[in-house]
């Protein structure tokens, strides 16, 4: 054999340069895997909170949950009757959702449809809407 084929293809210190590369995608992707393992319906279910009526067999309701550290998580929901439809969801910090840094509005538009509307301090504004009744008959 020659010294050519004896020599490692990389130097040492090279090779020691590409392990965060090589495992850097793992931990990303364990972290992705624990992350939504722990958000699972079935391992963590939301907790129905606050419902407020906005007419007559219409209102809105929040569910909460808290499934992993402090990271809460909010989902409204329409409630027509005795039909519910998921309507919007935010993640955050639990301090996030805290009195004085959290609310949500909900309204009836003119076509019949709710308009959510939710702050949280130091987040974007989200703003949900149900659909018209031709897009919800549609689906």
């Amino acid at each position: 054999m020659s010294e050519v084929d004896d020599k490692p293809f990389l130097p040492r210190w090279a090779r020691y340069l590409l392990l965060p590369g090589l495992f850097g995608p793992l931990f990303v992707l364990a972290f992705i895997f624990v992350d939504q393992l722990a958000h699972d319906e079935a391992r963590c279910p939301y907790v129905p909170g606050e419902s407020r009526p906005i007419a007559q067999d219409v209102s809105v309701r929040e569910d909460r949950r808290n499934c992993l550290w402090d990271v809460e998580d909010r989902r409204f929901s329409v409630v027509r009757g005795t039909e519910e439809r998921f309507l919007g969801r935010r993640r955050f910090r639990a301090e996030a959702f805290a009195a004085g840094r959290y609310s949500w509005q909900a309204e009836l538009s003119a076509k019949n449809e709710v308009h959510l509307h939710v702050k949280n301090a130091g987040h974007s504004d989200a703003d949900f809407r149900e659909g018209t009744a031709e897009e919800r008959a549609a689906r």
